[in-house]
């Protein structure tokens, strides 16, 4: 059973976290379509919903979070910025960097004095969360489906979108363990773990195919986690019996490739800021595959020092 203090603190994680996530989806759902289009619309009224919650959020704290979240930067990292003016700029879109710039100011903590109002009004919050992270998840699938039924044209793929759908099951999941207070056994933790692998394969499936064709260096790099490095440690987490012994091993490999394609992505945000590197999708997506990377490795509790 979760302490009260250990409640506040993961769900201003988990808020501050995926909801910046949702609202960079329904900004990729936006620029999906040409034109006036009803799945737009509402994936622009989701991403205004999440972004307030979001801002609401931090009031709430007096701008003072878990040192953790902020030392794994899954709330913002430090090309979340000057990323979003980017994508401003080559999209014309108003991203609300005023949420940003206030996440900047951000106080790390590790010490919260907690009461029953608190409790209640994140509560209060969780459930408005979940009911925007369902919302999404609704529309997310309709999209999906009516691709795969070649009854709807979009930029994006199905893949794409099976991505995000299971990333905001992800969220939603957090959502449902934290209002019940419980907290992570290790079965839950190694099925988290799968699923945040599986999560990163696909990230490293899409920057393989988003990447322009010219950056060989990266692409070779992608080829050889996505071909050699990824199936072998899948499978292992599906066939290996569950033992302390077999679960520090996955969850020590995950930690060494998730290291891998955190440098990975950090160097393309370098390059695509300096405008050595191209994608044939927004900005914004790239920085939201950094977090998501970070974010695996804040939920392993991994060491953050690289070599």
């Amino acid at each position: 059973m979760l302490t009260e203090e250990e409640f506040y603190k993961e769900s201003i994680d988990a808020n501050l976290y995926y909801l910046r996530t949702l609202r960079d989806f329904c900004i990729n759902i936006e620029l999906s379509f040409y034109g006036d289009n009803p799945y737009k619309k509402r994936a622009y009224i989701l991403a205004r919903e999440s972004q307030d919650l979001g801002r609401e959020i931090v009031t709430l704290t007096n701008g003072k979070v878990p040192s953790k979240g902020l030392n794994y930067q899954i709330f913002y990292t430090e090309y979340t910025l000057p990323i979003e003016r980017l994508t401003e700029k080559l999209f014309n879109l108003n991203l609300g960097t005023d949420i940003t710039e206030m996440q900047l100011k951000l106080t790390p903590t590790d010490t919260f004095e907690v009461n029953n109002e608190l409790i209640t009004t994140l509560t209060s919050f969780n459930d408005r969360a979940t009911s925007i992270a369902n919302e999404f998840i609704n529309l997310a699938r309709e999209i999906r489906d009516e691709m795969t039924s070649n009854n709807l044209f979009s930029y994006s793929y199905p893949t794409m979108y099976n991505f995000m759908i299971i990333t905001i099951e992800l969220y939603i999941g957090e959502l449902n363990r934290l209002k019940e207070r419980i907290r992570k056994d290790p079965i839950i933790a190694l099925d988290t773990e799968y699923g945040y692998n599986i999560t990163a394969y696909e990230i490293t499936s899409f920057l393989r195919g988003l990447i322009d064709p010219n950056a060989t260096s990266y692409i070779e790099t992608l080829n050889n986690i996505l071909n050699e490095t990824y199936p072998k440690l899948l499978e292992d987490y599906n066939n290996l019996p569950l033992s302390p012994e077999n679960q520090q091993n996955l969850t020590e490999r995950s930690i060494t490739i998730i290291r891998r394609i955190r440098l990975l992505i950090r160097d393309m945000l370098k390059d695509l800021l300096d405008a050595k590197l191209y994608f044939i999708i927004e900005p914004l997506a790239i920085d939201n595959f950094y977090r998501n990377i970070n974010y695996f490795l804040y939920a392993l509790d991994a060491d953050m020092k690289e070599e």
